[in-house]
Parts: C-alpha cells; sequence; structure tokens
C-alpha cells in the first residue's frame, strides 16, 4: 500500500500527499487570513488572546459531547476568561515543581489508599443508601443516544512524517521536561537560553526551537486525540448527558453565565489503541503469541481459565485486544478533599508482560475531578458506550502499512476494596455479606480499640459459596448486591473474578501492615498471639538501616526502611518488602527467640509470609497454587482459633480467595494495579493548580499522551540504562550474553591476581565422565577474553575486580549449580571475581570466577516432627569472610541473579541471604564440597 502523506502543511501541520498538497496549503492560507480576520475583531475584547498557531486544545470546552471545530469554539468563547474554569495550560503548568519529591516513580505509592482497617468501627449498622441510588435511576438524564454497535470505528492514520532538526529537538526537549520534573516557567527559559545561542551559531542554521507552547499546538495536530469535554456537576455527583440542561439532583446548576461551571476532560480509547494499531512495533509486539514456558504453568493472564475457555469466542483474530481498567481514587494534595480525583486507567493485555507496563504503553482516559460522591457510572459511561461498540462491531484503522481490522474486550476492572464495591454495587465490608466474591457472612464484634463495633470474618474451616454471575447480572439484595452492574452487559464479562484481586492493595498496604501492628503491640486489648516488645522491635528497625550497603537497590522494587520508627511512611510496596524479607528473617528469628521454633504462631506466621511470597510470583505453578491455598488454610485456622475475632478483617478472609483468582485470571501480578498506581504517582507530583486541580489534571493526560505518541513515533528504539564504555563482545551461541568493555588477555601474565589456571582445568575436567581425566593432562589453550561487566538478558552484573562506583554491595550473585550427585542441583551464593571467555576444544563458552559461601544454612521450625526450613543465612566475619569458603570457575547460564544480606539483630556476625522472589523452604543446604 502506498504512504498516506509525503508532506506536512506548513500552516496546520497536518500530513498531505502528494497530489493534494499544493491546493491544501492555498486553502489552509485562506481559512487562515478568514481567522484572523475574526481573530482580529476580538482583540479589542481581550489583549490576552493569542494567535491561531498557538492555541492548544485544552484551552476550550467542547461541551457538546461530540468535537467541534477548535478555532468556532473559541470565537463563541470571545475570549472571555471570566469563567474561572476556563484556566488556559500556561496558567495552571507554570507553577514549579517540588524538586525534592522521589524520582522512582515506579516506586510511587498513592498515600491516600483507602485501608479497610480503619473502617471496622461503627456505633450503628451501615445505612442503606438504595434509596439515593434508585433516585439517580430515575432523573430524567436520559437523553443520550445509545452507542452504535454495528457499524466498525474507523481511523485514518498517517505515518511517520520526516521532522526539521529544530522540531525533533523541540519536542525531545518538551517530551525531557516533565520526566525530569522542570517546570514550565524552566521550560520557557531554557528554549529562550538555547535560541539566543542558537541566533548568534551559523552551525545551527539560525532556526529556533520551539516554545512549549508551540511545541504543544505542533503535536496537537500531528497527534490528534479528539479530546471531549464532558459537563459535570459542580458537587461531582455525576456526569451529565449530552443534550441535557437541567441542573443535577443536588440542585446544581449545569451552567453559569451561559458556560459550564465544571468539566472533565475525555481522551477516546478509540483514537489511542488507533495509534498503537498503527505503529507498527507496537502492532508486532500485539501480534506476538503468548505460550506458557512450562506445562500448566500460569505466567500470565491468558493462562488463566476465564481467558483460555473464551479465547475462541472473543479473539479468534490474533490482532483481538484485551485491556483491563483501573479504577483508582487519589488526593493531589494531603488533606484536600477538593483535590481529591479518580483515574481511569487501562492497560493494554494484548501487549506482552515485560512491554505493558512501560510508560509508553500506559493509557488514561480521563481523570474524574472531585469525589463523585453519586453515580460513578455517569463519568464511565463514554468509556462504557465504546468498549459496546468495540466489542461487538470493533473498529478498523487505514494506516501506511494496510488496514487493519480488530475488535476490543474488556477482561477485567480493579482497584481498590472501595473502588471495586461501588463498580459492583456492593453494600460493603461493613455489612453483613461483606465479601464481593463469596456469601460469607460477617460477625458483629467490638472493634480493637472498644469503640463502637465491627464486622469480622473469622468464618469456618469451609470456604463459603461463591457468589454466581446473576448475582451481578441481575442483583441481589438479600446478599449484599444491590442491583445489576453496568459492567455485566459487556460480552466478557465473566462474575466475581471479573473484578480481580488486586495484590498491591490486598497483600501491600493492608494485610501486611496489620501483621506488623500486630507485631509491634499497637493491639493492646486483644491477643494476636505474635506480639514482640518494643525494643526489639527497634532492633529490627536498626537492622534494616545497618543492612543497607549489603542490599542492592535496583533489584528489589520496594525500599528497605525502618520499619519501627518509619511505619507510617511506609508505601504499599516497601509493605511487601517487609512481608517477602523482613518478616522472614529479622522478625522470624526474634518470634522463635520468644516462643520457640516448634510454636504454632511461629509456623502460622510462616505459612502467611509463604503463601503471600507464592501469589507474589510471576510464574505460578499448579505446586504453588496448592502452596498458596493450604498456606492460607493454616493462617485462617490459627487466626480463627487463636487470635481475638476483631481482628479477622476482610482483607485476611480474601486471602483465601486467592488460589482460585489465580486459577481463573493467571498470577496476581499479571493485573496488579502497579501502574495505575505509578500513573497516580505522576500525576501526583505534576498537578499543581489548588483552584482547579482537575482541569489541571486533563492538561497533563493530554501532555502526556502527545509525548507517548511521539517517542513511539520517532524514538522507537530503547536504550538501555547502562551502557558499555568500551568494546562490546558476544559469543558465538550465546547472544544474550555480553562481555561488556572487552579485552583479549593471556593466562598467568599478572592480569589476574588468582591462579586461574587450575581454576579454569577444574571446571572443563568436571564437564566430563569422572573417570575421564584426558583435561588434566592436556594443554589448555592461554588465551581468554576478559569483561569487566556482564550483560545477560537485559542485566549489567560487575565483579570485584573491576569494581563498580556504587557503594553497595553489588557483586553477591545467586547462581544454581550441579552436585557431585548425579542430577542433583544446589543453590549457592557467592562474590564474583571476574568475567571472561575461554575456548576448550573448539568451543568458546562465558564463564565467571567465583568465590563461593561456605556454611549456608537455614532454621528449622515447626509442630511436627518433619521441621520446615527458613531462610538461608551464613556467618561473616569482621573482614567479610565466610567460613570455608570455596573458589570456582562456573558458567555464567548458572547465575539466577542478585543477592543481598540482611544483618541479624538477634544473633552476632549472622547474616541472611536474600533474593527477589524469595520463599523460605526453597534453598535446601548442599554441601559446598559437593560442587
Amino acid at each position: 500500500m502506498p504512504p498516506l502523506y509525503t508532506k506536512r502543511c506548513p500552516h496546520c501541520f497536518l500530513p498531505k500527499k502528494q497530489a493534494e498538497f499544493d491546493a491544501h496549503v492555498i486553502q489552509c492560507e485562506q481559512r487562515r487570513r478568514s481567522y484572523s480576520v475574526i481573530t482580529q475583531r476580538h482583540t479589542s475584547v481581550s489583549n490576552s488572546q493569542s494567535s491561531i498557531d498557538d492555541y492548544m486544545d485544552t484551552t476550550e470546552y467542547d461541551y457538546g459531547g461530540p468535537e467541534q471545530p477548535y478555532v468556532g469554539e473559541e470565537v463563541r468563547n470571545n475570549g472571555n476568561q471570566d469563567n474561572e474554569e476556563a484556566v488556559i495550560h500556561e496558567e495552571i503548568m507554570d507553577e514549579d515543581v517540588d524538586s525534592a519529591t522521589p524520582t522512582a516513580v515506579e516506586q510511587e505509592d498513592n498515600d491516600d489508599d483507602y485501608n479497610t482497617d480503619n473502617n471496622y468501627e461503627t456505633d450503628e449498622e451501615e445505612n442503606n443508601d438504595d434509596d439515593q441510588e434508585e433516585s439517580f435511576e430515575t432523573e430524567q438524564h436520559t437523553l443520550e443516544m445509545p452507542p452504535c454497535t454495528t457499524v466498525p470505528i474507523d481511523y485514518i492514520e498517517y505515518g511517520q512524517a520526516p521532522l526539521d532538526t529544530h522540531e525533533e529537538i523541540s519536542f525531545e526537549i518538551y517530551s525531557w521536561i516533565p520526566e525530569h520534573n522542570v517546570s514550565r516557567a524552566g521550560h520557557e527559559d531554557l528554549i529562550k537560553l538555547l535560541n539566543k545561542r542558537i541566533k548568534s551559531e551559523e552551525g545551527f542554521g539560525k532556526v529556533p526551537l520551539y516554545s512549549p507552547k508551540k511545541c504543544e499546538s505542533r503535536l496537537d495536530k500531528m497527534f490528534n486525540l479528539e479530546e471531549t469535554k464532558y459537563r459535570m456537576c459542580p458537587d461531582g455527583c455525576r456526569l451529565f448527558p449530552e443534550n441535557s440542561k437541567a441542573p443535577c439532583s443536588c440542585g446544581k446548576p449545569q451552567f453559569k453565565n451561559r458556560k459550564p461551571i465544571k468539566t472533565m476532560s475525555y481522551f477516546p480509547l478509540t483514537k489511542q489503541l488507533s495509534a498503537f494499531v498503527a505503529d507498527n512495533n507496537t502492532r508486532n509486539l500485539l501480534l506476538e503469541t503468548h505460550e506458557p514456558s512450562e506445562e500448566g504453568a500460569l505466567e500470565d493472564i491468558f493462562d488463566g481459565k476465564v481467558f483460555r475457555d473464551r479465547k475462541q469466542e472473543l479473539f479468534p483474530n490474533n490482532l483481538d485486544i484485551p485491556v483491563s481498567l483501573f479504577i483508582d481514587g487519589f488526593s493531589a494534595f494531603k488533606g484536600s478533599n477538593s483535590s481529591k480525583m479518580t483515574i481511569l486507567h487501562i492497560v493494554v493485555l494484548g501487549l506482552p508482560a515485560q512491554e505493558r507496563y512501560k510508560k509508553e504503553h500506559m493509557l488514561q482516559v480521563a481523570i474524574i475531578p472531585g469525589n463523585h460522591n453519586g453515580d460513578l457510572y455517569t463519568f464511565l459511561r463514554p468509556l462504557l458506550n465504546e468498549l459496546r461498540t468495540l466489542e461487538a462491531a470493533g473498529m478498523r484503522v487505514t494506516c501506511p502499512d494496510g488496514i487493519f481490522s480488530f475488535n476490543v474486550h474488556l477482561m477485567l476492572t480493579s482497584g481498590d476494596i472501595i473502588g471495586v464495591q461501588e463498580i459492583c454495587h456492593h453494600t460493603g465490608h461493613t455489612s453483613q455479606y461483606g465479601c464481593r466474591q463469596c456469601q460469607i457472612e460477617t460477625i458483629p464484634h467490638v472493634s480493637p480499640s472498644g469503640n463502637g463495633t465491627g464486622h469480622y470474618y473469622s468464618g469456618s474451616a469451609a470456604m463459603s459459596s461463591p457468589r454466581e454471575i446473576n448475582e451481578f447480572t441481575d442483583g441481589n439484595k438479600g446478599f449484599g448486591i444491590k442491583k445489576a452492574t453496568d459492567f455485566a452487559s459487556l460480552q466478557s464479562f465473566h462474575g466475581y473474578t471479573f473484578f480481580g484481586l488486586d495484590e498491591l492493595h490486598l497483600i501491600g498496604a493492608n494485610c501486611s501492615r496489620k501483621i506488623w501492628l500486630m507485631i509491634s503491640g499497637e493491639y493492646k486489648k486483644v491477643n494476636c498471639t505474635i506480639e514482640l516488645p518494643k525494643q526489639v522491635c527497634l532492633s529490627i528497625g536498626g537492622a534494616i538501616i545497618e543492612s543497607g550497603p549489603m542490599i542492592p537497590s535496583s533489584i528489589f522494587e520496594g525500599s528497605f526502611r525502618d520499619i519501627a520508627r518509619k511505619t507510617g511512611l511506609l508505601r504499599s510496596v516497601d509493605w511487601i518488602i517487609f512481608i517477602q524479607f523482613i518478616l522472614p528473617t529479622l522478625v522470624f528469628e526474634q518470634l522463635i527467640k520468644k516462643y520457640g521454633s516448634n510454636a504454632p504462631q511461629v509456623e502460622a506466621i510462616m505459612a502467611f509470609m509463604i503463601g503471600c511470597s507464592t501469589a507474589l510470583k510471576w510464574k505460578i505453578t499448579q505446586q504453588d497454587i496448592a502452596k498458596i491455598k493450604s498456606n492460607f488454610h493454616i493462617w485462617h485456622m490459627h487466626m480463627r482459633k487463636n487470635v481475638s475475632p476483631n481482628m479477622y478483617v476482610l482483607n485476611f478472609h480474601l486471602l483465601r480467595h486467592i488460589h482460585e483468582t489465580v486459577e481463573a485470571l493467571g498470577p496476581l501480578r499479571a493485573y496488579s494495579t502497579r501502574s495505575a498506581e505509578r500513573a497516580i504517582g505522576f500525576f501526583k507530583r505534576h498537578v499543581k493548580s489548588r483552584v482547579l486541580p482537575g482541569a489541571n489534571a486533563g492538561n497533563i493526560i493530554k501532555r502526556q499522551l502527545l509525548t507517548r505518541n511521539f517517542e513511539r513515533v520517532y524514538k522507537s528504539e530503547e536504550v538501555t540504562e547502562e551502557q558499555p564504555e568500551g568494546d562490546t563482545y558476544t559469543i558465538m551461541d550465546y547472544p544474550g550474553i555480553e562481555l561488556w568493555e572487552a579485552r583479549d588477555s593471556v593466562i598467568g601474565n599478572g592480569d589476574e591476581c588468582f591462579d586461574i589456571e587450575s581454576y579454569l582445568r577444574n571446571y572443563w575436567n568436571n564437564q566430563f565422565d569422572q573417570n575421564d581425566n584426558h583435561v588434566m593432562s592436556s594443554t589448555l589453550s592461554k588465551h581468554i577474553k576478559i569483561g569487566r561487566r556482564l550483560f545477560v538478558n537485559g542485566v549489567v552484573y560487575t565483579c570485584e575486580q573491576y569494581p563498580s562506583a556504587s557503594k553497595k554491595l553489588d557483586t553477591l550473585l545467586r547462581f544454581v549449580l550441579p552436585t557431585s550427585i548425579r542430577g542433583v542441583t544446589g543453590t549457592y551464593f557467592g562474590k564474583v571475581i571476574m568475567y571472561f571467555s575461554h575456548i576448550f576444544e573448539g568451543e568458546e563458552h562465558p564463564l565467571c570466577l567465583v568465590k563461593l559461601y561456605g556454611g549456608v544454612t537455614c532454621d528449622e521450625y515447626g509442630t511436627s516432627s518433619r521441621k520446615k526450613k527458613g531462610t538461608p543465612h551464613v556467618y561473616r566475619r569482621p573482614d567479610g569472610a565466610t567460613p570455608a569458603n570455596k573458589t570456582i570457575v562456573v558458567h555464567v547460564e548458572n547465575i539466577k541473579g542478585y543477592s543481598g544480606m540482611l544483618k541479624s539483630s538477634a544473633h552476632t556476625n549472622r547474616f541472611y541471604l536474600i533474593y527477589p522472589d524469595m520463599c523460605p523452604g526453597e534453598v535446601v543446604e548442599t554441601d559446598i564440597a559437593k560442587v
């Protein structure tokens, strides 16, 4: 198919075919002149009126739903800025960004996440709000036409057009600015400084860079996002239908001086997906077919029963796209009710797991301003209308590569507990039937503080009956589902599993935090069975801080913080760090010290930890599912029999639903809200308008979508964060392995601080039958290739011979190595001395010299005679050495990843060996002499 463009119009910046270009330029010039006359008429009314070239869609309001011609809308508004809602982009974005805010957006967490632990205390039973919901249903706000579900949505996407150098640099700077927390004023000053030099230097061609405002205008014309402004109640009750002019049921009017009082920006999902499919690289990613690495293993949502059962029905075409929706509330400013918002965040599940959560693939269709304290579904209506058309009729995208037709199905809608109970019309966790997944009946009990009564979930040994799909399609008031959910009208709806189960809020923000509060003695009036003295808790926090230099920060998603002194500052990802690494090491040893290794509470808390750690894996086997179920049952029975009933909150009950959710949808990480929380973190750092935070957030969404489109089209090549400073050496048959800053060397010339020849000879000898001694008698090649660093599948490893500038321990790795017992492997830990390659019998292999730790062992615990193993630990002398170290050569394919160390707070010179996805009991001690 021939390209759909050749040049861009110098006036409107749109790409046009060569045959149409000249006529379009003349027509565009005439249109500019007519607009100039109109604009001049309004100059006397408002001196702040901008020229047509500098307009940006986000400064205008398209109140009727469908898009209106931009300039006509501006003329109708007559440049009137009396309405405080019509704040232009510059006024909102000029405020400085706090440079002290954290830069690790991927670890950002919503400080205002709803914590269900704090809402169980009620003096009275929850008020029934059915009547209020019915009043919204019966209002006369039904003027909108139903969406067309028979005709596909058509888009034409023009391909990549060449940019002049000054344009490309301008857009790159515009894209770079928000990622580095540079303010609008700083951006403008930078451009002025650069333009001053550009205009004075011959080498730059004297073509100035674009101002921020002009970048926005040009990008908006290149990537028309079809932003739509919807009117909403000033108090946030509802979104108004397209043709409605009546006031809200709360009495607040829609208009003031003929202008809408409050609006919400909506960026159509169809337009965003159109840009995805038109891009060749992204489209190829969508076409990739997922195959699990192991039969029966669950590694993505595609491996779950729901997707497998519906694949032929919903996704017959390889390009058909599954998506998920996350609805999560947050406040842009702490303690500010006026800055409350709700994000509508889309994840394209059709992308590979390693791609779908990258920032360039994140989609936001809207941020709902205000508290939406009425009917959330009115705000969701534009998206639901799109989804109904996309699943029934689909969409068709014409681009330079061809015409592509596909359907889109929403497979999951999730969020925090409060957000999900709102979208499924559940009476809530403080009601009689407070679980949205089963019909367990809660038990009223006095709260832990003694103030009021809460509802708790101790249940029975067996699980309660799961909710049927008809409870959500028809409603079931008798069991807490007030009415049918609108999502049940979608073809892809599959019952309670449609609302997922979020590990970040469930395990991180709620369960892990609750466990620490029980351990640290927060609940004085109840029996928690696992309480530790305050001084012990403080010593645990101190040990975490002392361990900081021994923990490579790049390999863990959260932070290791002083949990005793900084409890209130921990984010959800930090609480997950606690449950995975602090609880089975520093807390575990103190519980053994107080209660004994055979105490039931020690076994129960470790069962809780093992269940959580297994559920947090990306790859879950059938054995893992059984492990999750059995370990959470142990924790449930301990809680039910030994702990006060008012400790058994909803989140502990939801743990018992994890195994069935994983079977239905795949691993929890595949549909986690982590990407939505990263997006929320970005918006919280960039929303600066306290007067109109909602309008500010809409402008930020638009800026993000424009820059992502630009980066996807013009900057598609991904750059690794770390780059080699010298030559890179790749070995044949090992394409995913590279030696960085590689150089040739000869064994014995003094380059190595060890007698590498003897270690190398032992390595090659071990590759053959024990009775074959020809390696020991043969002559080894003296030539090796030494690398300062090793690059393996996206991970860069350093070594002791060429240390990095980091002050962290970054040479300790975990290995899985064969032992002298045939067919048996063991897990070992050690520091890498150097990386190199060597040729033996005509074949070259990447190797490393390693000093393995000896004396690695695990504590035992359990109530039965068959004891269970804890986390591996090792004793280190003050000089850092461990007993019985062993230096050997190993193949780099035996490397499993980085490791870190946690200093014990109960045993002198003991250090726990930790690593991502760690789970107690999986490392069995193996005699180092057998390696």
